[in-house]
């Protein structure tokens, strides 16, 4: 592709998986060039299917073909923390190896965007939103946000987001918690985010000239565990799940203060 004839933009997603083929699909419908990874050739086949150029890329285990990086515009980096046991410290190590190689590769122009977890914030307390001080009391939370402060040592534009739990076509929690009891943390917040909607969020990003730093991706609801699954099966006709500590306040909500123009538009 010759840039000074390029008519369409062009999207690389490095994870091109649930979330990440969801985004390539709404991409293209937009007239966008899209570029994805997976692990697997049979994987690779069906983002072929999909109009997708694909790539094959293991983190960790193979480098990224030099043309996955060519004209990118836009950059998602879409790869699920793998963070048990001792596959946190080489999770880190192969991000920091990912990094050091999109600093040499990326267009210097190429907006980047990295999908993080609403998981750094502390497991009590809150409200927590992107202006919060807090302390992350957990190693999975240290983890996710060493991977965060990574990523923002690019040179490039970019944006962290901090996706709420995914739900979406074939992701319905209440599904496994169904009928089971004695469920620990029924008041905590249910933060959640439509694939849908996630989507919509980075399409919303990818239009920003001076892109958000950080962002929480979370539908604005305030409910509780205990209380959105009770009723999210008794919309499904399935048996409720039984939550402990359903009566106690409200805790854990995570909601979003940085203001897009964007609007959720998938109700939990």
């Amino acid at each position: 592709m010759d840039p000074s004839k390029k008519s369409q933009k062009v999207l690389g997603i490095i994870g091109c998986g649930w979330l990440g083929t969801a985004v390539a699909a709404y991409f293209i419908q937009h007239n966008w060039i899209v570029k994805g990874t997976r692990r697997s050739e049979e994987k690779m086949a069906h983002l072929e299917l999909l109009g997708v150029q694909p790539f094959k890329f293991e983190l960790g285990t193979t480098a990224l073909h030099q043309n996955f990086y060519k004209h990118l515009d836009l950059l998602l980096i879409c790869i699920p923390p793998q963070l048990r046991g001792n596959e946190n410290s080489a999770f880190i190590n192969h991000l920091e190896f990912l990094r050091n190689e999109l600093q040499k590769a990326l267009p210097e122009n190429c907006q980047v965007i990295y999908t993080s977890s609403t998981g750094v914030y502390p497991n009590n307390g809150g409200p927590f939103s992107e202006l919060s001080q807090w302390t992350a009391d957990n190693e999975r939370a240290q983890k996710l946000l060493t991977a965060e402060k990574i990523i923002a040592t690019l040179p490039h534009k970019k944006t962290t987001i901090r996706l709420a739990g995914l739900v979406g076509p074939d992701r319905e929690p209440v599904r496994s918690l169904s009928g089971r009891t004695h469920i620990a943390g029924g008041n905590k917040a249910a933060n959640l985010i439509h694939q849908k909607d996630a989507v919509k969020l980075i399409w919303s990003l990818s239009k920003e000239s001076d892109p958000v730093p950080l962002i929480n991706g979370v539908f604005p609801q305030k409910i509780k565990k205990a209380d959105f699954y009770r009723a999210k099966a008794l919309q499904l006709n399935i048996p409720p799940p039984i939550f402990l500590e359903a009566t106690q306040p409200l805790d854990r909500l995570i909601h979003s203060k940085v203001f897009l123009g964007f609007t959720y538009d998938k109700a939990l």
